[in-house]
């Protein structure tokens, strides 16, 4: 049998609280399950900590927020469980990935920091989709975050430089790197703490891509092409470095 996640052993009494007012918010709307829609209201209503220091900062309040969660997913009459309402696997799947963010700091704590930052990194769910109706931009809120963590944090720019269109190679300045647009290069990035490697691929295009009605993506998108001619989009803050991919022998 699955065990329910117990994030008392590590979390911070804050962090506990934030559990314990998601389940009240939860109880509020009639629900009988903890949403990410209900941790979000529940680190607001907590009044205190980084998260919601970012929070207010970004314009959210309990009000607009419980006004946004009603307009997603209303209120119900179901029949209420007796004993903890349980964590959907969205808010588990969030709780895991505040004490990777924790890990990632060396914090031998999870914090309300860094259930944020799981709300955010989680990006799918009635959380995801409040943030985006308030127009609440999801990179610069972690990037909000950092700055609490750390008042020295200054992310690094990321840019595109085109060349000119008189040039005779195709070269395009990415992040610092200057590419062939006609070469293979493996590209390095950062993305959620962790080291990801793109092989061999061909850089296409720039694009900047916005939200749907489901998924939390804003910003500067780089299309690459794999060795089997499958497309994929990188966020450019993410990008490290590109290496020329060595020829295949």
């Amino acid at each position: 049998m699955a065990r329910e996640v117990h994030p008392e052993c590590n979390f911070t009494p804050r962090a506990q609280q934030v559990l314990a007012l998601s389940r009240q918010e939860a109880d509020r709307f009639n629900h009988n399950f903890v949403g990410t829609e209900h941790l979000l209201l529940g680190l607001i209503k907590l009044g205190q900590g980084v998260a919601v220091n970012v929070l207010q900062k970004q314009g959210l309040n309990l009000e607009n927020v419980r006004i946004a969660v009603e307009k997603c997913v209303g209120t119900r009459t179901d029949e209420k469980i007796v004993g903890n309402t349980p964590y959907t696997p969205r808010v588990k799947k969030v709780l895991a990935l505040a004490a990777k963010e924790a890990k990632a700091f060396n914090h031998t704590y999870v914090g309300t920091e860094h259930i944020l930052l799981g709300l955010l990194a989680e990006g799918d769910g009635v959380a995801g989709r409040v943030l985006k109706n308030l127009q609440v931009d999801v990179e610069t809120t972690r990037t909000e975050v950092l700055k609490e963590l750390d008042p020295n944090f200054t992310p690094e720019p990321s840019r595109i430089v085109l060349a000119p269109a008189t040039a005779k190679i195709p070269i395009i300045e990415i992040a610092g790197d200057v590419i062939d647009t006609r070469q293979r290069y493996d590209v390095y990035c950062a993305e959620r703490n962790e080291m990801v490697l793109y092989r061999n691929v061909l850089f296409k295009s720039a694009k900047q891509l916005f939200s749907d009605e489901f998924h939390q993506v804003q910003g500067t998108f780089i299309e690459l092409e794999d060795e089997k001619g499958e497309i994929l989009f990188v966020a450019l803050s993410s990008v490290i470095k590109f290496r020329k991919a060595e020829p295949k022998q």
